[in-house]
């Protein structure tokens, strides 16, 4: 099994150094669409409201280091009244 490092950039960083192993690279992104979507729903910052992008990146390597599989990229555009 492959072990994928889930790194995480919502107004703070938070690097993955223990990393989870899934069978092959669709459940890693299967596991990377639901951890957005709980950090997104419990834990999203005011930064992303602010216009900072909100980034997710799966490496091969701790710490945000080695080879990146892919990004998820999320970003909020406030409605202007």
């Amino acid at each position: 099994m492959q072990r994928y490092h889930f790194n995480l950039k919502d107004g703070r960083l938070s690097l993955d150094d223990d990393g989870s192993e899934f069978p092959d690279i669709h459940a890693a992104r299967k596991e990377a669409l639901r951890y957005s979507t709980e950090v997104l729903r419990n834990e999203a910052s005011d930064s992303l409201w602010d216009g900072e992008p909100w980034q997710l990146w799966v490496t091969d390597q701790p710490g945000g280091r080695g080879n990146t599989f892919f990004t998820l990229n999320f970003f909020a555009v406030a409605k202007k009244s």
